[in-house]
């Protein structure tokens, strides 16, 4: 696929604008990562012109779910109530909310890789969090995940033991190598998605944002073929792919601009409300 971006969009001045034109009319759904699209670290904050575009869009009948790694208690950190969101999908894929802060969908782990989860969580080698339906909490905190927590804006998670709740996602937090391994002992059961160069998130095999993606299209009665995603990182890849149309931030990392269809500008230079006009959904 061809990727257009900022630089090359004027190679063909006739066709695009008539091209634009009929993707506007198709896009019915927008799919919208949070840390690094939505939500600038730098700043602390949505961009202004980030919050105008997603009041835009809503005005438009165009629904908007956001669609991220995050869990359910992260979001007490956030206030989003400026966005008026379709929906979320939350702990990538896991579990999914709708405009009232309803679950319409929940998938916790379960099996094998629930009890190699807790034993790894027990066994304390590494630190790691738990996420359930409503908290998040820590087996034990060191540095790095004090370094982590802080370059994503987010409050330390309590310490807590396992107690039988259900679990929806993990993450590990490590710099040595033997843990690594640890962790990716599990890849035959779990998806491991780095989602920071000390941190991973761990679900089920088979479960990613597209997972997450498709329940809503279900439930809303769209199609891919009337989706864009919206993303930088890693666990984003999938969905940018999935997606008939899909727009990488200028942040992101090579993989999510080479699986995109438009590369736009960084999140600090309203790299999401230009990739939005790009599509003429402004």
């Amino acid at each position: 696929m061809v990727k257009i971006t900022p630089s090359n969009l004027s190679l063909n001045p006739i066709l695009i604008p008539a091209i634009i034109r009929m993707m506007r009319n198709k896009i019915k759904i927008v799919f919208l990562d949070f840390d690094g699209t939505l939500f600038s670290h730098s700043s602390a904050s949505i961009p202004a012109s980030a919050l105008k575009a997603l009041r835009t869009l809503r005005e438009n009948g165009i629904e908007v779910f956001l669609c991220t790694g995050r869990a359910y208690a992260e979001f007490a950190d956030f206030d989003l109530s400026a966005i008026a969101l379709s929906g979320r999908i939350l702990s990538n894929g896991q579990m999914i909310f709708d405009d009232k802060d309803r679950l319409i969908f929940h998938k916790p782990i379960q099996g094998l890789l629930k009890e190699k989860i807790i034993a790894l969580f027990e066994e304390t080698a590494f630190p790691m969090y738990m996420v359930t339906a409503d908290d998040i909490y820590l087996n034990a905190i060191s540095p790095l995940v004090k370094e982590v927590q802080d370059s994503v804006t987010s409050s330390m998670p309590r310490i807590k033991k396992y107690e039988g709740e259900e679990i929806y996602m993990a993450s590990a937090f490590f710099d040595k190598e033997e843990d690594i391994e640890k962790v990716f002992a599990l890849k035959d059961l779990a998806e491991i998605t780095w989602w920071h160069d000390g941190a991973v998130d761990i679900v089920p095999k088979g479960i990613s944002k597209v997972q997450g993606i498709d329940e809503v299209l279900r439930y809303c009665g769209f199609t891919t073929e009337e989706a864009l995603s919206i993303g930088d990182g890693y666990n984003d890849i999938e969905m940018l792919k999935h997606c008939a149309f899909s727009i990488a931030m200028g942040n992101a990392c090579l993989e999510a601009k080479e699986a995109a269809s438009y590369i736009t500008e960084d999140i600090d230079q309203d790299g999401l409300y230009n990739g939005l006009k790009h599509y003429d959904l402004l």
